[in-house]
């Protein structure tokens, strides 16, 4: 923590459900910084799309090996870059989203809070979001040199939202369900509750008293900080025949009309939140870098400075970090890491300090939310959801991969070769 205040290093990355690089990882994550000597106290990273749906909804160790790519890759670059040794401190998902905590001082963090929600078909995790919440020690000096010990309590939702251009209204409601579904109350510490709504994510309960019996996404109390993919275009229909011509590329000059800037300009997720319609009271840094999605994957080298753009889909921002304000908040910086190019997005990074005090809001979002939390029926909903993630990562696994289809092989040749016997021994008398 670096003098009155906690600096934040936020990063949000739609992986295409691939595995990436540690060492590419490693060499840039932490990029996005404004200097190296603002050092994080936290750094968050929001994954989408972490592994393929068989291996995210059936959990276990295949899926902890996609987060230990990411684990090693911080370890390396805070070692590296910044002479210090983070620890995870927590880590969730729900079906392909997840979100991971590191902290510079791990003792600092008092409590975890998990929470989390799948929106769409069958409420599974392919969309919605993951929540930690986190309660932060700092020291407060007196006038005579005693110490006091105060609690900050932050907020962070790793989410995901409904793709294609047309879907303005579908995200809007994705988000309401989003808020409503949220409820933080398992409690646990380190890497305890991996999966919300599994048989592991029970309780691991802290030497700390009970903070809150339940606290929903907008809090009185808590700072609130979302990133992810939420997948608000700059069109709201796909390209039609050569337009892609037209996307904007590295070297078009600010007044040229091909310029990113002019795509900006058609941000459907700006006039939402503006309108209240979405992302209630939340803000977001200015935006000075390119688009973020949809790129091809694997057709860039280092070597290769242009954005080699999909054509069926408008450049757009769908890679976003936002913030309920707050007093002293403060953005450092705000940009994309365009040297990651293992997946159809690039990852955005932000570099935000908030004052090292609790927080009480008397007014606005935090104490008049835009939905109440179902503090009834959020977990009964979200139990029921993982079963039925656990049936469709089976049958995606059965009938969609070559495992699977050796697998059922194997099961049928050996039902087939016990009935043979059985038939021939029935025929043989024995």
């Amino acid at each position: 923590m670096m003098g009155d205040k906690i600096h934040l290093y936020l990063i949000t990355f739609n992986c295409a459900l691939l595995h990436h690089d540690v060492a590419t990882l490693s060499s840039h994550l932490l990029s996005g910084l404004e200097s190296p000597s603002l050092k994080p106290d936290l750094i968050i990273l929001s994954l989408q799309e972490i592994a393929p749906l068989h291996t995210a909804f059936l959990g276990g160790p295949a899926l902890a090996g996609y987060f230990e790519t990411f684990s090693t890759a911080v370890r390396t670059a805070t070692r590296k870059q910044l002479d210090e040794d983070y620890a995870l401190v927590a880590r969730s998902n729900v079906g392909t989203m997840g979100i991971m905590v590191f902290a510079r001082s791990p003792a600092r963090v008092i409590e975890i809070r998990y929470a989390g929600v799948g929106v769409g078909l069958w409420e599974v995790g392919s969309k919605g979001g993951v929540g930690v919440k986190v309660y932060y020690n700092v020291m407060d000096e007196d006038t005579n040199g005693d110490s006091d010990e105060k609690t900050v309590e932050i907020n962070f939702l790793a989410v995901h939202l409904a793709p294609d251009e047309k879907n303005v209204r579908l995200r809007n409601e994705n988000w309401g369900s989003i808020v409503r579904g949220l409820v933080f109350n398992i409690v646990g510490r380190g890497d305890a509750a991996p999966e919300i709504g599994s048989s592991s994510a029970e309780s691991l309960i802290s030497s700390q008293p009970d903070i809150a019996s339940y606290s929903g996404l907008y809090s009185p109390t808590a700072h609130l900080f979302v990133l992810g993919d939420l997948n608000y275009r700059t069109a709201d229909s796909r390209p039609v025949g050569p337009e892609f011509i037209i996307f904007p590329q590295p070297d078009d000059p600010p007044s040229s009309n091909k310029h990113y800037s002019n795509l900006l300009e058609h941000d459907q997720l700006t006039p939402q939140r503006k309108a209240n319609k979405t992302l209630h009271g939340l803000e977001e840094a200015p935006i000075t870098f390119p688009p973020t999605y949809k790129y091809h994957i694997s057709k860039t080298s280092p070597d290769d400075h242009s954005w080699n753009w999909a054509p069926l889909r408008w450049p757009s921002w769908t890679d976003r970090i936002l913030y309920l304000p707050s007093e002293s908040l403060q953005v450092h910086k705000y940009t994309s890491i365009q040297e990651i190019r293992s997946s159809d997005h690039r990852p955005v990074a932000a570099h935000i300090s908030i004052p090292a005090e609790p927080l009480k809001a008397s007014d606005g979002w935090r104490v008049r939310p835009p939905y109440q939390p179902d503090v009834k029926g959020w977990r009964p909903a979200r139990d029921a959801a993982k079963r039925r993630e656990v049936v469709v990562g089976y049958l995606i696994y059965f009938f969609g991969t070559w495992a699977g289809w050796g697998t059922l092989a194997v099961v049928i040749a050996g039902g087939l070769g016990g009935w043979w016997v059985l038939k021939e021994l029935i025929v043989r008398g024995v």
